[in-house]
């Protein structure tokens, strides 16, 4: 059987470890835990080689931006000029100058594992009361396939989440500075933009219940039809346009597949439901992530019908309710409570590790006979 490459058992093992220690024996956050799986993650999946789901599109990208792309065109994109590009802009400009300066595309690729490991990571440390439960739910497998993979949305979901310290804050401009970066290395990052008024939604354990329950009654009718016509009024011709181009698209327009996925997402709005309370009462804005992720499960429902959507536009939005609602819920429910939460969370890892690795991973050339890094 297929089995990831030891760089990512040891990331695994490592985790498993300063999670334990986190939650049982320090009872507090440390920020070396963070910060020594950053690196390992940086060089994991800044520096592979032929890794990754996306990753021949990106190469072969990578030299065309150089041949057939000036910085015109690029400043014509970012300021939604009439323009030939069809990939978002910052994502251009990053890779032409790194080709322009000679370096291999390796570059690329550590340059956005930094810039994405660094966002990511630090909004969990300074939001989630024990970050290595965190970064578990972000390893097995976000991690994969989002900045090992569709690199562009992993770096705009970064940009999104780092923008959650403008949403506390309240300051609407700053916010929508993140937005605009965000939606230069991908145009789904739009979809996040709604983020900083849900925040400010009342709502408690039963609301939560009938507005998922609403959005799964309501996902046969396909309403997201609705949205093209509404993006095009809104929003720049090369969003719009790329909304309405899915909608019935021969590969990623069908339903998503009822499967294991739904029973893991059952699973974690019953805990989101349950321990709504204790999560408002231990966890400083804990409703605003609770309401990110309220949002992102109604997205994902309501979108169900066509698979890219349903996986693409709440990807931020989902991140909050992993990585940060149900990991701080483990800190604020009592001991017995925290013992089930953090063993059943850790079962589910060692879960998806083989399962990932026997499929995605050696897919996407994640396993140890496949996996290739250009330190070693």
């Amino acid at each position: 059987m297929p089995i990831l490459h030891p760089i990512f058992i040891i990331i695994f093992l490592f985790l498993v470890f300063a999670s334990y220690w986190e939650v049982f024996r320090l009872e507090k956050k440390q920020s070396v835990f963070v910060w020594i799986t950053a690196i390992l993650i940086i060089v994991a999946i800044g520096f592979r080689i032929n890794v990754g789901a996306d990753y021949p599109v990106y190469k072969m990208l990578f030299s065309g931006f150089a041949i057939y792309t000036n910085y015109g065109d690029v400043l014509d994109k970012a300021l939604f000029r009439p323009n030939s590009e069809e990939i978002e802009w910052i994502f251009v400009l990053l890779n032409k100058i790194v080709f322009d300066f000679g370096f291999p595309f390796y570059v690329v690729t550590l340059i956005m594992a930094v810039i994405t490991i660094s966002l990511k990571f630090t909004t969990i440390y300074k939001n989630v009361m024990f970050p290595t439960v965190a970064l578990l739910f972000y390893f097995m497998p976000i991690m994969f396939f989002e900045d090992g993979g569709q690199m562009r949305q992993g770096i705009g979901i970064a940009i999104c989440v780092a923008s959650f310290k403008f949403v506390k804050e309240r300051k609407l401009f700053l916010f929508l500075v993140c937005m605009y970066l965000a939606l230069g290395f991908h145009k789904t990052s739009i979809a996040f933009l709604p983020a900083y008024w849900i925040v400010k939604i009342p709502m408690n354990s039963k609301r939560i219940f009938w507005i998922l329950v609403i959005a799964v009654l309501c996902s046969p009718f396909e309403l997201y039809r609705l949205g093209g016509e509404f993006f095009t009024g809104i929003a720049p011709d090369e969003v719009s346009g790329a909304y309405t181009g899915y909608l019935d698209d021969r590969y990623y327009g069908t339903e998503v597949q009822t499967g294991l996925n739904d029973i893991v997402k059952f699973l974690f709005i019953v805990l989101l439901i349950r321990y709504d309370k204790k999560g408002c009462e231990k966890v400083y804005y804990y409703e605003y992530m609770r309401n990110l992720a309220v949002f992102g499960l109604f997205m994902f429902y309501i979108f169900r019908g066509n698979e890219i959507f349903a996986v693409r536009l709440p990807g931020a939005y989902m991140f909050f309710l992993t990585m940060f609602s149900l990991s701080n819920l483990v800190y604020a429910v009592d001991y017995k409570a925290r013992q089930m939460l953090y063993y059943s969370f850790l079962a589910y890892f060692v879960a998806m590790f083989f399962y990932f690795g026997s499929g995605n991973g050696d897919k996407g050339r994640f396993t140890s006979d496949k996996y290739k890094n250009a330190l070693w």
